[in-house]
């Protein structure tokens, strides 16, 4: 009878799980459609104090409020976000697409200056609002300094979605690349340092300087072992693309082995006890520097579309959950005003690490550009807290050995900060670009719609594929940022065409040589990429072409051809194949000197021709 009943229970039990997990896809995915129909009437109606993820959040707000009224679920356990759900499915979607996407000269030539806000930054706001908080918690209710740390280190994760999202295209590069980087990699750190903290078992164990010196080198540790697990993923990827022997429809292959291959990078570094986070931003990094100029014109286009999709799906996803999770966890929850306004003084006093790290560039960097004053207030406004703050507050609400009274502050503590900072900072971001000067009035609303990491623009204004705004090296477009042609207008467009903007292509040419004369390490970096690493992974690595995502100032032999500036010829077009897809190269005339706009010298028929054999016979392709 005992098994008879068993084998009953356990189908039902079964289709209830199903039933149970259908009737949350729904819920979250018309939440969806509603959040975006909402956030389309709110920009049709110029009100921009409501940033998406805002409305997001407020709409999971009001279905909670629904939820917990009708009392369908009585733990509510359908509208709470699970961790494993969370470090599985929503967050590397989302690291992946900001790295794959990234302004890499922007980035690399601000690197340090990044690491210092993202490491060093993360580990003074940690400590600093750890002890702020070990204090202020006294007149509420007392945390240990172990259990202050905690709540440091996981508040000190930054998303700064709604202010990117709000910055202009024309505004300076290397502010937009300052906060986007501090945020991509100060996640990681953050999640570092609250499993050290956490992996301190027992809550009243006295944190010396012993263990201190140990989580900073641990992270440091961290960081290095997932950047290099991260790089090596993406050139195993990039070697693949470069000598595997394609079909001509070869999209759907190539799309699948590069979502498979970051997936990977962002399990093995987990599995390694290394940071997934890390690893797969790097991967996307590697794959568009020297694989994505592998990839066929087709794949290279929906790369970013599904990139993106995706990453705005996941994003969704998060906030709805953040506006649920402020009533569905029910009674673990613990919300006290006096605790709440303790933590938002604390993470404010804690983010003035930013005007000690870049005051102290300005002094030591002389070679360098100084970041004035308003655009460091800038930055240290837009540290608002988000997806990963909140993930590890769920995480910590499941965790065994911590007080079930702290786990419950903690965690209230962190959602209503969370909210706080992306409804009150986010809706005053419009205000504080033209208080600072940063905008005008004019242009207050002036930046690309959307948040996220890494949005780009549609084809239409920067060109679908082959424009040097996208395969330049810094020419990605993020949060809606496109890099203009010198004209004012988006790079010219077309069906996967290898012709670059003249002009567009002189403008990256510029910053990149730029870069390389004020600063000797990226320059010789630069250099070192390009004669001794970019040849081994990247198809026409010796003789690139613009599809490979090289800008052309580092190359004199490059010869790029405008379909406006190319001469008929009674010379047969010739036609390079490979795994990439077809790319024609347009015989020049010997007399037109617009033919070498890539170099600006004049080159014959003939040297075209030895050109497209040269870089035939170097990777192996055949020439019809």
């Amino acid at each position: 009878m005992t098994t008879s009943a068993s084998d009953g229970t356990a189908p039902a039990s079964a289709s209830a799980e199903t039933h149970a997990l259908f009737i949350r896809a729904l819920l979250m995915l018309s939440m969806i459609l509603v959040s975006m129909n909402i956030n389309g009437l709110l920009h049709r109606l110029k009100f921009h104090y409501l940033s998406e993820s805002a409305v997001t959040i407020l709409l999971g707000l009001v279905v909670a409020m629904g939820w917990t009224t009708i009392a369908y679920d009585e733990e509510n356990a359908d509208i709470q976000l699970s961790s494993n759900f969370f470090y599985m499915v929503l967050l590397p979607p989302i690291i992946f697409e900001g790295g794959y996407t990234l302004q890499r000269v922007s980035f690399f030539s601000n690197f340090f200056t990044i690491f210092a806000l993202a490491f060093a930054g993360a580990l003074f706001s940690t400590f600093t609002c750890s002890v702020m908080m070990y204090f202020f918690s006294k007149a509420v209710f007392p945390w240990s300094f172990v259990e202050s740390l905690v709540f440091g280190s996981l508040i000190s994760s930054t998303d700064p979605v709604t202010v990117l999202s709000l910055l202009p295209s024309t505004v300076d590069r290397r502010l937009y690349m300052l906060i986007f980087g501090e945020s991509a990699l100060n996640d990681a750190v953050s999640i570092i340092l609250y499993r050290f903290f956490t992996g301190l078992a027992d809550p009243k164990t006295r944190l010396g300087v012993g263990p201190f010196f140990v989580s900073v080198f641990q992270s440091a540790g961290v960081f290095v072992g997932s950047f290099i697990v991260g790089v090596l993923i993406g050139l195993a990827f990039a070697w693949i693309t470069k000598h595997a022997k394609t079909a001509e429809n070869s999209t759907v292959y190539e799309m699948t082995m590069l979502l498979v291959f970051a997936y990977c990078s962002y399990l093995l570094a987990d599995i390694l006890q290394l940071t997934g986070i890390i690893s797969i931003f790097f991967t996307g990094i590697t794959m568009a520097h020297y694989a994505q100029g592998n990839l066929s014109d087709d794949a290279r286009r929906q790369s970013r579309t599904t990139l993106r999709v995706l990453a705005f799906m996941c994003e969704c996803f998060i906030f709805l959950y953040l506006g649920l999770g402020l009533l569905s966890f029910g009674g673990k929850t613990k919300y006290d005003p006096l605790m709440i306004i303790f933590a938002i003084i604390a993470i404010l006093v804690s983010r003035t690490h930013v005007f000690i790290i870049l005051g102290i560039k300005n002094l030591l960097i002389k070679t360098d550009v100084p970041i004035p004053w308003n655009q460091q207030v800038l930055i240290w406004f837009s540290g608002l807290r988000g997806a990963v703050a909140f993930a590890l507050g769920v995480t910590f609400l499941e965790h065994p050995v911590f007080d079930e009274d702290v786990k419950g502050y903690i965690f209230g503590t962190t959602v209503m900060v969370v909210v706080f900072t992306v409804l009150v900072f986010g809706g005053l971001t419009p205000y504080m670009l033209v208080w600072l000067g940063i905008l005008d009035g004019e242009h207050q609303h002036g930046g690309g719609g959307g948040g996220g990491h890494g949005e780009k623009v549609d084809g239409d204004e920067k060109g679908d594929d082959g424009d040097a705004a996208e395969n330049g090296g810094d020419g990605d477009v993020e949060s809606g940022h496109a890099v203009k042609a010198a004209d004012g207008k988006g790079a010219s467009g077309g069906s996967g065409a290898a012709y670059a903007s003249t002009s567009s292509l002189n403008q990256d040419d510029e910053e990149t040589r730029h870069e390389a004369e004020s600063k000797p390490v990226f320059g010789w970096l630069h250099y070192f990429d390009v004669h001794y690493i970019r040849p081994h992974f990247t198809k026409n690595g010796v003789v690139p072409h613009v599809d490979t995502l090289v800008t052309n100032s580092l190359f004199p032999t490059q010869v790029v051809v405008h379909p406006e500036q190319a001469r008929p010829s009674s010379r047969k077009q010739s036609t390079v194949v490979g795994g990439g897809g077809r790319r024609s190269v347009a015989a020049a005339s010997a007399s037109g000197p617009a033919a070498a706009a890539g170099t600006g010298k004049d080159s014959s028929a003939e040297d075209m021709q030895m050109l497209v054999k040269k870089t035939a016979s170097a990777d192996k392709f055949d020439i019809e």
